[in-house]
């Protein structure tokens, strides 16, 4: 069941990586948004506990989402892990002067150990979640695709694209040019050979985010929880063991 839980908490970061690879960035986020409401129904409909992240997430990414496409600034979406990650740091520091720290909260049912080394583990996720923010603003603001930074290959693309109608509608907006309608031709043809070259850095630089939202932040959150996982046998004594097994 954990499995399939952690599936279903990430479902909205993998549909929004796949609707951004069919259709682009806005297409994602109202994908991701949808789909987010959709846990919440189904939950209700399930008689399911609904967590109060869960509803947070939803607020989040359905605001943030909303101004995305309404206003067509794909920054909005991308401050969304930045503000969750710092968020659940401020939740679980602020936990640390209460009677007991958030994650004894989460598993002292299941789990019998010292206060220390709860607090601990609650410090660690803080620490977790304020370097997972501040490296996704480093993705999505910070870090900057150039000219110099190309490889061979995408450096042929990015002077093709200064030109070539095909090739920029290939590179930046991910269609032939027999699919774009006359609008979009228009607004390709009015562009200056640089601007379209900035186009295609930005779309690279916005690629490299998206992998970096679903492979890079789900694959920390993953080692992670497993370097807590061997922090955590140190300190379960036989007796916690053979409770949980009992239990099981």
């Amino acid at each position: 069941m954990s499995g399939l839980k952690l599936l279903f908490d990430f479902l909205p970061i993998i549909v929004f990586f796949a609707a951004y690879k069919w259709a682009g960035i806005y297409w994602a986020t109202g994908a991701a948004v949808v789909v987010a409401a959709l846990q919440i129904v189904i939950l209700r409909v399930l008689r399911r506990p609904i967590d109060k992240t869960q509803w947070f997430n939803l607020a989040l990414l359905a605001g943030l989402g909303g101004l995305t496409i309404f206003l067509r600034d794909e920054r909005f979406i991308m401050w969304k892990p930045s503000l969750i990650n710092w968020a659940f740091a401020i939740a679980f520091g602020l936990s640390l002067f209460g009677q007991r720290p958030l994650t004894e909260r989460m598993l002292g049912a299941q789990l019998a150990l010292p206060r220390s080394v709860w607090q601990r583990l609650t410090v660690g996720w803080v620490l977790f979640f304020l370097f997972s923010g501040a490296l996704n603003a480093y993705v999505a603001f910070v870090y900057q695709v150039t000219p110099q930074s190309l490889d061979a290959d995408r450096q042929a693309i990015y002077a093709q694209v200064a030109a070539d109608d095909g090739a920029y509608a290939r590179a930046v907006k991910g269609k032939a040019l027999a699919d774009m309608d006359a609008a979009q031709r228009a607004e390709m043809t009015a562009l200056a050979p640089a601007q379209r070259q900035a186009a295609y850095l930005h779309k690279l630089h916005q690629d490299i985010w998206v992998n970096f939202k679903l492979f890079g932040l789900l694959g920390l959150t993953l080692l992670f929880v497993l370097a807590q996982g061997v922090y955590l046998s140190r300190h379960l004594s036989p007796d916690t063991g053979a409770n949980e097994s009992t239990a099981a």
